[in-house]
Parts: C-alpha cells; sequence; structure tokens
C-alpha cells in the first residue's frame, strides 16, 4: 500500500509540473502574441513615381514557401511529416527562386511566404536576400510573428517572422499594411498567422493613383468562416478603391480557387477533396479574376511532389478593376522544384 501511495504522489507531481509548465509556457505565448493594428500606414519620403496611363505593366506574383516546401518535400501541418529540409537544400532553394526572379524582371514583383528570421529557414534573411540580388527596396507586411510554434514535437517549427513582400523600382507615395477582420479563438490563435495585405499607393498620369495589392489568404478554416469574412472585407476595400477613380491591381496566394473556375473534367489530378471557389457574385460582372487554367499553381503537400500523383490546384491569381486590361498572363511550370506554388506573370494597362 505504501509503494502505491508513492507512485500516485509521484504521478501527481508529475502531472502537476507538466501543467504548470504548460500553463507557463501558454501565458508566455499569449503575453507575447502579436496583436497587430488594423491599418499601419508608412508614408514614404522621396518623391513618388508616376505611372503612366496605356503603358504596360508587369507583375509576378508567387508564394516561395520559405524557400522550404521544395519537390522532396511534405509537410507536417498539411499531413506529411517534415518541417523544414536541410540547410544546404533550404539554401539552394531560395538561390534558385533569387535566380528566377533575376531572370524574369518585373515592374512588380509580389511574393508571399517570405521569411525575415525563422528556425523554419535557418534564420536566413530571405526579405533583404531578394532585394539585395536584384538591386531594390522591399516593402514589408508581417503575417506571422510567434516566439514559438511547438509542434511538430521533435522537429517543432520554432519561432517565425514572416510576411509578404513587394519590390519594385516605382517609389510609391506610401503602404500600408491592411490587418483581415477575423481571427481564431484563443488560445490557438497565438500560434496562427495574422492574415493582412500589403497596399502600395502611386500617382498616375491622369490624376488618380494605381493601388497594387499583395495578399495571403487564409488556408486553414475548415468552417469557411475566415475566407468570406477576408473576401467582404477585401471586396469592400477594393470598391472603395474603384469608386475614387483609382485603378486597382490584387494578386497573391489566395488559398481558394478563383471566380469563374471550373477545373477540366477530365483533370483526374485536379484537387477536389479541398476545393474552395471565390463566389462569382464576389464582385460586379466587370471586375476581372486574371489566371492561367492551363498550368496549376499550388500542389497538395501530404507527400514529396510526384508528377503522376500528387494532387494540384490554382490558387493564385490577379484581380482588376474595370479600368485595368489584361495583356497576358502565365503561370510558369516550375514542377514545384523549390516551392510548392509556381509562379505566376501578368502585364497590365491602366485604361
Amino acid at each position: 500500500m505504501n509503494k502505491l501511495f508513492k507512485y500516485f504522489k509521484y504521478l501527481f507531481y508529475a502531472v502537476f509540473v507538466a501543467a504548470a509548465v504548460f500553463a507557463g509556457f501558454l501565458g508566455f505565448m499569449t503575453l507575447n502574441d502579436y496583436v497587430p493594428p488594423k491599418q499601419e500606414k508608412v508614408s514614404c519620403d522621396a518623391k513618388a513615381s508616376v505611372i503612366e496611363v496605356g503603358k504596360p505593366l508587369t507583375c509576378m506574383i508567387w508564394n516561395i514557401g520559405y524557400a522550404g516546401l521544395d519537390a522532396g518535400m511534405d509537410f507536417f501541418y498539411d499531413g506529411g511529416t517534415q518541417m523544414r529540409p536541410t540547410h544546404h537544400q533550404s539554401y539552394s532553394n531560395l538561390k534558385n527562386i533569387e535566380s528566377f526572379v533575376l531572370n524574369h524582371p518585373v515592374d512588380f514583383l509580389m511574393l508571399q511566404e517570405i521569411d525575415t528570421k525563422a528556425k523554419r529557414s535557418y534564420g536566413m534573411n530571405q526579405v533583404d536576400t531578394i532585394a539585395n540580388a536584384l538591386g531594390l527596396p522591399s516593402y514589408f507586411g508581417k503575417n506571422y510573428s510567434v516566439k514559438w510554434v511547438p509542434l511538430p514535437i521533435l522537429t517543432p517549427m520554432g519561432n517565425v517572422e514572416s510576411g509578404i513582400a513587394v519590390y519594385t523600382k516605382q517609389q510609391p507615395t506610401g503602404y500600408t499594411r491592411y490587418a483581415y477582420p477575423v481571427n481564431f479563438e484563443w488560445p490557438l490563435k497565438v500560434f496562427m498567422l495574422d492574415r493582412c495585405f500589403l497596399e502600395l499607393r502611386f500617382p498616375t498620369a491622369n490624376g488618380h493613383e494605381l493601388v497594387l495589392v499583395n495578399t495571403h489568404n487564409s488556408a486553414f478554416d475548415d468552417g469557411g468562416e475566415l475566407r468570406k469574412a477576408e473576401l467582404d472585407y477585401f471586396k469592400d476595400y477594393m470598391l472603395n478603391e474603384y469608386k475614387k477613380g483609382n485603378y486597382v491591381i490584387a494578386g497573391g496566394d489566395f488559398n481558394q480557387c478563383p471566380a469563374h473556375y471550373v477545373p477540366a473534367a477530365d483533370n483526374k489530378l485536379f484537387d477536389r477533396e479541398d476545393f474552395h471557389t471565390v463566389p462569382d457574385t464576389l464582385l460586379p460582372a466587370d471586375w476581372h479574376f486574371v489566371f492561367d487554367a492551363s498550368v496549376p499553381s499550388n500542389r497538395r503537400v501530404i507527400a514529396p511532389y510526384d508528377a503522376q500523383t500528387t494532387k494540384t490546384t490554382l490558387i493564385d491569381f490577379f484581380i482588376t478593376s474595370p479600368n485595368v486590361t489584361t495583356q497576358s498572363v502565365e503561370t510558369k511550370n516550375l514542377k514545384f522544384e523549390n516551392s510548392d506554388h509556381n509562379p505566376v506573370l501578368a502585364t497590365f494597362v491602366l485604361r
């Protein structure tokens, strides 16, 4: 009986200590939770570039997957087992991404899931690395700032500082980070992304403004509440800018298929298990969803990429206001060599 008493006493102590450690960790994370304001506006002192009406403007959007989700990777949070590749592979992925954007110069480069400092990318400042390679300034919006993500237990994600970035030689009048209005409930929210979009504004030669927007919308949203709230907020924002007479070019990773997109019935590799689409009625009929339906922009990361078996989808695209004409759009089929997304390039003209 005495041994049994000691066993339960030690078990109680162990449970108490574990509970205390967990409570302390959760308290620390809650106190250090990143809670951005609704809007973070930065004005630029340099003279703004004037964008010409009628002249082609080139854009590229690319979720680079923190240079960690190359073709040989799966991802723990999407049903796989891994969190990051080797240091060498992570560096190699980033250099290959850098090489691609150098060889495909555009007026506006818009990247998502790019780290400034994170365990998953070995502390590399990817935002500065790309900026230095291009010789361009970067405009950054943070959407992931967590002191420690504890899962997976044996190889945790750890600390994360990440977000979305725009690179351009054009000088904006200013840039603003807009927080999307809905997030997960506590305590899950302290470990999740704080979704946002990043706006850059440029005067146009006819007295209006070009409003360029980089966005990365919610993915982990089984009930659809976050997706709907983000789209409604984004819709009101874009319609308001167009009502002012401005031009809107918005692009990024929407984590759902564009409106008016119908996957081919004979496409056996299309990811119909996770098929969410922007409602066709979200925006007036004269607004444009700009995408290349011939090439997938994203792959499922439950396992390493296999061209014969991996499910793919199309979730990276542009939305433009009625006063913007699309000249071309192309998704580059890189076969997900260095990211779980393919880059999308487009050319627009302001009317």
